[in-house]
Formats: structure tokens, C-alpha cells, sequence
């Protein structure tokens, strides 16, 4: 491409989990919640005035961060910024606190769209791989680099690395700590107060899992005023819809709702964990809405991943280091899981494959 920037030469995008179009399929791949978000959201954003589509929204999302502060314990919305979900949040902190050839440290495995956000900004990722039971090793307190980015709990493992471990790793390393908890609602603990203690913490959240809001691409992140003043320099404009602004809040008032459909993917994610490994897979304790399922034998784990999919059942199976004998599977709701299950034995048992019908042809298609 003889227009492109020479930075790009070598760039890869980030590919998504896929999003097939067709009906009649069991979607365990991307950590979608399988429950709806509340009912006050869709109340929100029905409310929605023609005069509010033709105007711009508010561009620093305020109201919203006010009631991410008061939920979540904070000083104020001064130690919050939203954004066009927690992918948008992480391009911010990279754009506001790294530069062109700085070094930017992550555990292996993680959340590969770090290291694109990182390629695109022409900075340098540099792994240290987690220990056979997903926790951070020695020399990840060791390693030095500009800024960190750590999912906890981890993804794609769902393992959660000690507040021990998170509390010594602000203290030591020289640099910004974002500490990524997407899935942190599915966990026994979280990070949220580390901003309070260490100045270089930024905590993520993300509407889409524990609120079931993926569409509306929501998230925010929680730090001192000062990291929030630098992340609102290189903000888009308008980076918060007006629908996103208004339906965070609906979701942050139903307390009851949020909490009710957590307790049942926590309950799910133990009959399913349980499941797992009743049937020979190496299943660690997740802490997420997904659990990553190690297999060794015949058939492999990709295999068993195609004959998933020719069933239109949909897991995700990655290509890469240390991942080749695992699946990681999104705790579905008590019939995705009843499915998944029975597909999973006459797969390992050997049955045949049962004939498709039109649905489930259509989905091995694509």
C-alpha cells in the first residue's frame, strides 16, 4: 500500500471473536452475558427524545460518571472517564502515557488486542509468560517498561492473580498500572481501591459482560484526577453516545437486576466447571463468565472444536502458544450448557455425527 504509513507495514488488526449471523446456534465464543441486561435500559433508551438523536452528547459523559462514582465508592467524576467501551479506554491510555518506541509489559498469555493497540501506536509489546498455574512469575516484577497492562481476573485463563501479587507489582514498577477488570464482577475480589493507595493505578471496567450491554460498547476507567486529566487530553470529541450515557445509568440503578444475573453465571460456572472435568479436562478456577478447558488426547482440542461447531455450537479455540490443547468457553445459560455438555460426551465417547438440520448446516458455513 503505497499510502500507508511505514508504522503499519507490519501490523496485523485485532480480530474479534466471531459474530455469526444465523439463528439456532449455541454462541459460547465471545463472553457475551446469555441473560438480559434490565429492563430499565431498554426503558432508558426508549425514552430517548428526537431532540437528544439531533443534538451531540454531553462529550465528558457526566452524569454517567457521577453515577459510576457514587456506585462504585469514589471521590467524584473526577477520578472516572468513560468510553466507546474498554477497548477505547485502553487506546487512551496508551496515546496519553506511552510514546513511539516505549516498552509496554503484559503477561502471557493475555488480551491480544494490547499488543495491536501497542503496534498501532508504534510502541513495543514485551511478554513475560505466566507460571503453569497462570500467576505472574518472579520476573515480571523485574522486567521495567513504560506501562503495564494486567487483566484480572486473566483472559483468556479467568485465573486471578492475589491483591498480594497486584499490591507489590504498584508499589515496584515504575510506570502506569492498568489493571484491566472486565470480568472482575464474576470474582471474589477486585481492585478498585488501588487508585486510593497508588498514584500510577488505573482500574477498567466494561459494561459489556456483568450488564449485558456489549451493543453499546460502554466502558470507563477509574484513577487519580490527574490520569484522568491526561486520558481526557487525546479522548475523541463525542466518544459516549447518548444512548450508551443514558442506558450506563439505567443499568447502574438496578442493583438487584445486576445481581441476581451474576449469582447465576457464578452457579453456572460451577456446574459447568465441575462438568468439565468429570470428563477429563483440566479446567483451573475461573473467575470470569468463560473457563478455559485443557484437553490432551484424542481428539485434539481443535478437533473437538470443529466437531463443536458442525454441531452449531460455537467455543473459541486459539492458535497459539501454550493454548493449542484448550478451548475457552463462555458459561451460557442452563440450556447452552445442557447442549454443550451432552455435545461433549458423544464427542468424546465417539458417536456419530447426527444429521444437520438447515440451522446448523448454515452455521458450519460460516
Amino acid at each position: 500500500m503505497k499510502y500507508g504509513r511505514e508504522i503499519l507495514k507490519g501490523v496485523e488488526g485485532y480480530v474479534p471473536g466471531e459474530q455469526p449471523k444465523m439463528k439456532n446456534i449455541i454462541k459460547l465464543n465471545t463472553n457475551e452475558n446469555p441473560y438480559p441486561p434490565s429492563p430499565r435500559v431498554l426503558q432508558a433508551v426508549q425514552e430517548i427524545s428526537t431532540e437528544w438523536l439531533r443534538k451531540y452528547p454531553d462529550p465528558v459523559s457526566l452524569r454517567l460518571r457521577e453515577a459510576i462514582a457514587e456506585h462504585y465508592g469514589v471521590a467524584g467524576p473526577e477520578c472516572v472517564i468513560a468510553g466507546n467501551g474498554m477497548d477505547d479506554i485502553l487506546a487512551m491510555a496508551i496515546r496519553a502515557f506511552a510514546d513511539p518506541g516505549d516498552e509496554i509489559l503484559s503477561p502471557y498469555p493475555s488480551y491480544t488486542l494490547y499488543e495491536t493497540l501497542a503496534n498501532l501506536h508504534g510502541s513495543k509489546m514485551r511478554y513475560v509468560d505466566l507460571d503453569g498455574e497462570y500467576q505472574l512469575p518472579e520476573q515480571f516484577y523485574e522486567t521495567k517498561a513504560r506501562m503495564c497492562f494486567i487483566p484480572r481476573p486473566n483472559a483468556p485463563s479467568g485465573v486471578a492473580s492475589g491483591q498480594k501479587a497486584m499490591e507489590r507489582l504498584c508499589r515496584e514498577f515504575n510506570g502506569l498500572v492498568f489493571i484491566d477488570e472486565a470480568y472482575a464482577d464474576f470474582a471474589d475480589d477486585n481492585c478498585l481501591g488501588f487508585p486510593r493507595v497508588f498514584e500510577n493505578a488505573i482500574i477498567g471496567r466494561t459494561f459489556s459482560k456483568s450488564y449485558a450491554l456489549c451493543g453499546l460498547r460502554l466502558g470507563f476507567a477509574i484513577a487519580r484526577p490527574e490520569i484522568i486529566n491526561e486520558l481526557m487530553k487525546v479522548k475523541d470529541s463525542y466518544n459516549v453516545n447518548i444512548v450508551a450515557q443514558l442506558g450506563g445509568v439505567a443499568a447502574l440503578e438496578d442493583r438487584e437486576h445486576f445481581k441476581n444475573t451474576v449469582s447465576k453465571i457464578r452457579n453456572n460456572r460451577a456446574w459447568l466447571t465441575q462438568a468439565l472435568r468429570d470428563m477429563g479436562f483440566r479446567v483451573l478456577d475461573s473467575q470470569t463468565n468463560f473457563v478455559l478447558a485443557h484437553w490432551k488426547g484424542a481428539p485434539s482440542a481443535k478437533e473437538i472444536f470443529e466437531a463443536l461447531r458442525a454441531r452449531a455450537i460455537i467455543v473459541r479455540y486459539f492458535n497459539a502458544r501454550r493454548l493449542e490443547n484448550a478451548m475457552r468457553i463462555t458459561v451460557g445459560n442452563e440450556r447452552e450448557i445442557e447442549a454443550l455438555i451432552d455435545a461433549l460426551r458423544a464427542i468424546l465417547s465417539g458417536e456419530p455425527m447426527p444429521p444437520p438440520d438447515d440451522a446448523a448446516a448454515t452455521a458450519v458455513l460460516v
